[in-house]
């Protein structure tokens, strides 16, 4: 997602366990946090499954209206006027979902934008090799803290 770029600060492991309440203003960044996280494990994950037969991607499919954002005061207003331009239609973006997702002939630890179907050089850190690294660590402790095993064959996670 473009709401990536709007992350704000970044602090790994904090962010992966921060539950305070938020506004609506302070949605957009924690949005923008989640979709950089997202970003960072699937290229962490295609890092460590480089030698296997199995691929991992991401992917940005590009403006849909999913009526994310709907408590918005105007986001009825503007949905209905995106719609009625023919602009954010959701089966756009579900073009590049479905071509990742059956063997489509794109680099495993890719990013791609929905639009064009290029590989698109993530905001950083998450073209960073060793913050998605501590990332995938920091989940892995996370998650073996709340009596997860880890499920990679090398036991690293």
């Amino acid at each position: 997602s473009e709401a990536s770029r709007r992350h704000g600060s970044l602090r790994v492991p904090e962010d992966l366990t921060d539950t305070r309440s938020f506004n609506t203003l302070q949605s957009s960044p924690i949005f923008g946090k989640t979709k950089l996280f997202d970003i960072m494990f699937s290229l962490e994950l295609a890092s460590r499954l480089a030698d296997t037969s199995v691929d991992a991607m991401c992917l940005n499919p590009g403006f849909n209206t999913t009526s994310l954002g709907r408590e918005l005061p105007f986001a009825a207003t503007l949905e209905r006027a995106l719609q009625a331009l023919n602009i954010g239609d959701p089966r756009h973006g579900a073009g590049l979902i479905v071509r990742l997702a059956t063997g489509s002939g794109l680099e495993s630890g890719g990013y791609y934008s929905g639009r064009s179907v290029r590989r698109i050089t993530p905001v950083a850190p998450a073209d960073d090799p060793i913050v998605r690294q501590q990332l995938w660590q920091a989940t892995a402790e996370l998650l073996s803290a709340r009596g997860f095993t880890g499920i990679y064959p090398d036991g690293q996670g």
